[in-house]
């Protein structure tokens, strides 16, 4: 695929784009189920190297229309409208269930430091955080810590085998799973990690739940005087 990709011509026709844009569309839904790293190993090696190819195509493509002139606008373009519009379109804006995205930083138990997972994946992959999303904080925390958890966030479960721990270092609420995938795709969860950066201390899932402000239960309406 690689190889490939290296000697198509820096114009690309449509279908070629066309290919690349689901390429890269599976690759995104693979990686936003959790699933990448649950592929076999040869099946990995061929998901990084189509990684690979989509990043040379998208950056070939780009480098020759940074050359053309912008086409003109229409009469009457709202670039403000646009942008809005776009932002209205973007999956973490969209509507659906409330809750708490958290970030997970994971620690050297004996010197409290912060000690990433070292993995055994393609390139030499590892993992310092895991970001999540749940609508009930304290109770995924504990499944978290839970050894015998086998359910989603297996990346914390192989931190906990692999002899390190973890710490609560971030959550907002309320948020969507948009709102998660968006923070992910920002990448470097170092930028939001209060722990690595030295701005703060690990969190309580309690004290956290505790500090949101619950709306007053509506109350039934007075009785007149007789």
């Amino acid at each position: 695929m690689t190889a490939a990709a290296d000697r198509l011509e820096p114009g690309r026709s449509r279908d070629e784009l066309r290919l690349a844009q689901v390429a890269s569309g599976l690759l995104l839904q693979l990686d936003a189920y959790r699933l990448t790293g649950r592929l076999p190993l040869e099946v990995q090696v061929q998901a990084s190297r189509l990684r690979h190819a989509i990043k040379l195509v998208v950056q070939a493509e780009a480098a020759r229309t940074a050359t053309l002139p912008p086409p003109p606008l229409p009469a009457g373009w709202d670039q403000a409208a646009a942008l809005r519009a776009w932002i209205a379109a973007q999956p973490w804006v969209q509507p659906g269930p409330v809750g708490w995205v958290y970030l997970l930083c994971f620690r050297d138990p004996t010197t409290g430091h912060h000690q990433p997972l070292q993995g055994n994946g393609v390139r030499g992959q590892y993992a310092g955080h895991y970001w999540g999303w749940t609508d009930d904080l304290e109770r995924r925390i504990a499944e978290h810590r839970n050894p015998r958890w086998r359910g989603a966030g297996r990346l914390v479960q192989v931190a906990l085998e692999a002899g390190l721990t973890f710490e609560l270092a971030w959550c907002e609420y309320p948020a969507t799973r948009g709102r998660e995938r968006r923070l992910k795709n920002q990448g470097s969860a170092y930028r939001r990690c209060p722990l690595c950066r030295g701005t703060g201390g690990p969190l309580d899932p309690a004290a956290a739940v505790a500090a949101i402000p619950r709306s007053p239960l509506p109350q039934p309406p007075s009785a007149g005087r007789r």
